[in-house]
C-alpha cells in the first residue's frame, strides 16, 4: 500500500494518472513491485522517476505494467507518450482476479501496444499448477502472433507477514516455480518470463541457477539493473521505476522494437541441455507443443536428456499428446498384467492399445503385457507411426533400401513406409551402404525428429 500511495502522488504530479478512478484496492490485490520498498536492502536506490526526460529513462523500448490500482487507463495517451508494450495483472493466488483486466488488456492492444498478462504468485497458498491454471482462465495465454508477450510470473516478497519467502525453503520454492512453469509450458507452448529482484531470488531460491531459459524481468528502481539473479547473464525486461511518464510502473525492453516483436513471436529455447545440436529445432518444437516438458533438475533447470532412450510408457504419452490428447476414458480394469491402473501413463497406454497402435505381448502363461519400461526399438517405432497414420495403403519395394533390413523382416513394410514418407531415412555408412539399425533404441532427440516430421506430413492436433 505504501508503494501505491507514493506512486499515486508521483503520477499525479507527472500527469500520468489513470483516465478513470480505480476502486479501493483489495487487501489481496498486490501490484507488481508493491512489496519492494518495505523489503529491499537498506541503502538500495529505489529511485522514482518523476519526469520523462531522455536522461531519466534507460535505453531500450519503453513500456509499462498496470493492475487494478490504475483503474481505467488512457491507453491512447500512454501510446502517444511512447509506450510500446504493457503487462497487465490478471490474477493473484487462486482467489483474486483483476476486475479491470479485460479492458486494460484489450485497451493496450487497441492502442497498438504489445501486451502480456502477469500473475502475482502466492507460493504457500496453493500449488504452482493450480495457480498457473487459474491465471490462464483469464484468457490471456501467449500465442505466436508477434503481439502477445509471454506469461509473466511475479515473484516477490510475501505481503502477508509470513517472511520474505512465504515460510518456504529454497527447495520448496524451486519446486513451486517449476510446477507453475511446467503447466504454462504445457498449456501455451512457451516458458513464462519471471519478474523478480536479485535479493528475493537469491535469498528465496538459494541462488538457483537453472531458470536461465525463462526471460528475466528484473526489478531494480535505480539507474542500472545492477547484479542479476543467479542463473541469468542478461535481462530481457527491466522495471526501472514505480512511476513516470506512463500509468503504473515504468519498464524497458533490452533491444529494439523489431527485436521486441521477434521476442513476442518466438518462444526461444526451452531445455537447458539442448543448444545447437542436430535436432535442436525438433526438440524445441516438441516442447512447445507440450508433447514433452522434460525434467526439472534440483537447481530448477529444465532438461530434455536428448540421448536417453525412449521407454514404451513415455512413447504412449508422446503419441497421445501428438494426437491432441483426445477424450478417452481408461478402462477400470487394466488389460495389461504389468500396467497398474495407478500407473502415471495408464490412460495413454490403454489409449494406444485401444487404437491398435500397440497391443503388447501375450506371454507363455496367457497374460497380456505391455513392458512399459522397455526402450522402444527403431523397428517398433516405424510400426507405431504407420498404425497411427491409419495403416495407409502402401506397397513396399521389392528390394530393400537398407542393408540391415531384409524384405522378410516383420516390420519391413512399416520401415520402408517410414523412409518413403521422409520421417526417417536412416544412415549412410562409411562404405556407402544405407542402414536403418532396426534394433537400436530410439533416442529422445530422434523421437522429437520423428514426431516433428510426422506432424509436417500427416498433421496432428
Amino acid at each position: 500500500m505504501t508503494a501505491f500511495l507514493l506512486a499515486a502522488v508521483t503520477l499525479a504530479a507527472s500527469g500520468a494518472g489513470a483516465a478513470g478512478a480505480a476502486e479501493q484496492p483489495r487487501q489481496d490485490d498486490h501490484a507488481m513491485g508493491s512489496t519492494l520498498r518495505d523489503n529491499e536492502s537498506e541503502g538500495q536506490d529505489l529511485a522514482t522517476i518523476q519526469d520523462a526526460s531522455p536522461l531519466a529513462v534507460p535505453s531500450g523500448v519503453r513500456g509499462m505494467d498496470v493492475s487494478s490500482h490504475q483503474g481505467v487507463v488512457d491507453w491512447s495517451k500512454a501510446a502517444a507518450n511512447g509506450a510500446k508494450f504493457a503487462y497487465v495483472k490478471a490474477s493473484e493466488g487462486t482467489a483474486y482476479r483483476n476486475p479491470y483486466f479485460a479492458g486494460q488488456y484489450a485497451g493496450a492492444a487497441s492502442a497498438g501496444m504489445l501486451h502480456g498478462a502477469y500473475h502475482f504468485a502466492l507460493p504457500n497458498a496453493s500449488s504452482g499448477a493450480a495457480q498457473a491454471n487459474y491465471f490462464l482462465q483469464s484468457g490471456a495465454a501467449w500465442t505466436p502472433d508477434g503481439k502477445t508477450l509471454p506469461s509473466l510470473l511475479d515473484l516477490e516478497y510475501s505481503p502477508y507477514g509470513d517472511g520474505a519467502c512465504y515460510g518456504m525453503t529454497s527447495g520448496q520454492m524451486i519446486s513451486w516455480i517449476s510446477d507453475f512453469s511446467t503447466t504454462i509450458l504445457a498449456r501455451t507452448g512457451r516458458l513464462p518470463a519471471i519478474y523478480t529482484t536479485t535479493d528475493w531470488w537469491n535469498r528465496c531460491t538459494g541462488k538457483a541457477n537453472g531458470f536461465g531459459n525463462h526471460p528475466l524481468h528484473i526489478a531494480s528502481w535505480a539507474s542500472t539493473p545492477g547484479a542479476l539473479p543467479a542463473g541469468w547473464k542478461n535481462y530481457t525486461l527491466w522495471q526501472h521505476a514505480e512511476s513516470g511518464a506512463f500509468p503504473g510502473d515504468q519498464n524497458v525492453f533490452r533491444g529494439s522494437l523489431t527485436e521486441l516483436t521477434a521476442f513476442a513471436k518466438n518462444p526461444g529455447p526451452i531445455f537447458s541441455d539442448i543448444a545447437g545440436g542436430q535436432f535442436t529445432t525438433e526438440v524445441n518444437w516438441l516442447g512447445s507443443r507440450g508433447i514433452s516438458t522434460g525434467w526439472t533438475e534440483a537447481n530448477g533447470a529444465r532438461t530434455y536428456r536428448p540421448l536417453a532412450p525412449v521407454a514404451r510408457d513415455a512413447m504412449a504419452a508422446f503419441m497421445y499428446r501428438l494426437a491432441g490428447s483426445p477424450a478417452f476414458s481408461a478402462p477400470a480394469k487394466s488389460p495389461f498384467a504389468d500396467v497398474a491402473t495407478d500407473n502415471p501413463f495408464y490412460k495413454q497406454i490403454t489409449w494406444l492399445a485401444s487404437k491398435g497402435i500397440s497391443t503388447g505381448w501375450t506371454e507363455a502363461n496367457g497374460t497380456k503385457t505391455y513392458r512399459p519400461l522397455e526402450p522402444v526399438a527403431r523397428d517398433a517405432m516405424a510400426a507405431f507411426m504407420y498404425r497411427m497414420a491409419g495403416s495407409p495403403a502402401y506397397s513396399p519395394p521389392a528390394k530393400s533400401p537398407f542393408a540391415d533390413v531384409a524384405t522378410n523382416n516383420p516390420f519391413y513394410k512399416q520401415i520402408t513406409w517410414l523412409a518413403g514418407s521422409g520421417i526417417s531415412t536412416g544412415w549412410t555408412e562409411a562404405n556407402g551402404t544405407k542402414t536403418y539399425r532396426p534394433l537400436e533404441p530410439v533416442a529422445r532427440d530422434a523421437m522429437a525428429a520423428f514426431m516433428s516430421r510426422y506432424n509436417a506430413k500427416f498433421g496432428s492436433k
